[in-house]
């Protein structure tokens, strides 16, 4: 169990250097402190969604093996969920603050990002369901 807190613990040390890199055009400290907070935590309630609505249907033997599989569900998902979404909210909110995009390059821009979020939902709450299906196969097996 300790290689899997040892491979959280990179995930989230790669996760938080990542996106205090992308947040280098932010020039006030506090600002780049502030949006890594608030971002990780919108991933961490939205990683919290995906996995309740993925858990509907889902019988656990005992009550306590739920929470301990959501603990690991979003101590692995929501450093992976950041990666995907906080460096290009980032990169878009840097080049709106530039004026580097026109409109019509922001609005494609944020259509992408809620593309893949959509994409991203849509995965990891089939993918979530199955995981939670897997433990409670595994563990009736034993």
């Amino acid at each position: 169990m300790s290689i899997v807190y040892f491979i959280i613990f990179l995930l989230f040390f790669a996760y938080i250097s990542w996106t205090w890199i992308s947040t280098r055009t932010f020039v006030e400290m506090p600002t780049r402190i502030s949006f890594m907070l608030i971002g990780t935590l919108f991933v961490i309630f939205i990683t919290f969604i995906l996995f309740t609505f993925s858990s509907i249907g889902v019988d656990y033997p005992r009550q306590e093996m739920l929470g301990q599989v959501r603990k690991m569900i979003l101590l692995v998902f929501v450093p992976i969920n950041g990666f995907i979404i906080l460096p290009q909210v980032i990169n878009l909110i840097s080049s709106i603050k530039e004026g580097a995009l026109s409109k019509d390059e922001t609005e494609r821009k944020l259509r992408i990002i809620s593309i893949i979020f959509i994409v991203l939902v849509i995965f990891e709450c089939i993918y979530f369901k199955n995981i939670q299906s897997g433990i409670i196969n595994y563990i009736n097996t034993k």
